[in-house]
């Protein structure tokens, strides 16, 4: 294993696996922005049809700290995109960057420590281990990263009394409603202190009244966390909560 993937600021570590890392807006690792994704391209070639350009050159920055929406229409790529920017698939052309890191140069063993320790996930649909209770699903990311049972316990245990789930620990998610199981996947992307957090529609799934409680969740903890946050989504209420709103149309990305 190379040392490819960033540490976080010496001075931002935590001993105390209860308590956030924070990283203030500005603060970097050797001096990068957290997200840096330069000349995206994405393209599908069908076996009989014609390729298919999805992303056509994207240019993106999240800096420490900010909050930044991505909007557009359906089949417009946004999914495609936040995966090239999750490490979660590679680019037709161009570069992406997490921390000063390319992720091109990294074996995919490497890509999934960087996406592991660097990087929160959170889906319109919550993914969570349906035979784990709550608490064990939050804590399998800090396990996977070689924490103790111990930290990976009281570090879980915390995040999910701040997201407002502290009686909820033993519940499965079949005994969790849709909010509380997106609660849950929320704290899970936190778990690993990380510098990035990523959410895909994070409440289209949800009622209008649960939809605006997990907004205002999704923005307190990225607040408490001091994460860098890149919210894909349709829903123009939460758009307006982020600090820049991006529209994707025909594989390009602008302001809005």
């Amino acid at each position: 294993m190379s040392d490819a993937v960033p540490q976080a600021p010496v001075n931002e570590r935590v001993a105390d696996p209860t308590q956030p890392a924070r990283f203030p807006a500005g603060e970097t690792a050797g001096g990068a922005p957290p997200l840096v994704a330069q000349g995206l391209h994405r393209t599908y070639r069908g076996v009989a049809g014609p390729e298919l350009r999805i992303l056509r050159g994207v240019d993106f920055t999240l800096n420490w700290g900010e909050a930044v929406a991505i909007v557009g229409a359906s089949g417009s790529g946004k999914s495609t995109l936040l995966h090239l920017l999750g490490a979660l698939d590679r680019p037709s052309a161009g570069s992406v960057r997490v921390g000063g890191t390319d992720v091109a140069a990294l074996s995919e063993e490497e890509a999934a420590e960087l996406r592991n320790k660097r990087i929160g996930f959170v889906f319109q649909f919550h993914h969570l281990l349906r035979d784990f209770t709550a608490l064990e699903n939050v804590m399998v990311p800090a396990l996977i990263r070689g924490d103790s049972p111990k930290a990976a316990e009281l570090r879980a245990t915390a995040l999910l009394g701040q997201v407002g789930l502290g009686a909820r620990l033993g519940h499965k998610p079949r005994e969790l409603s849709g909010g509380e199981q997106q609660r849950v996947a929320v704290a899970r992307a936190l778990v690993n202190e990380p510098y990035i957090l990523l959410a895909d529609e994070p409440t289209g799934d949800l009622d209008t009244a649960t939809s605006r409680d997990v907004q205002d969740l999704l923005f307190e903890m990225k607040e408490r966390h001091g994460v860098a946050l890149a919210v894909v989504t349709h829903n123009r209420e939460l758009a307006a909560k982020a600090e820049r709103v991006l529209r994707l149309r025909e594989g390009v990305l602008d302001n809005v």
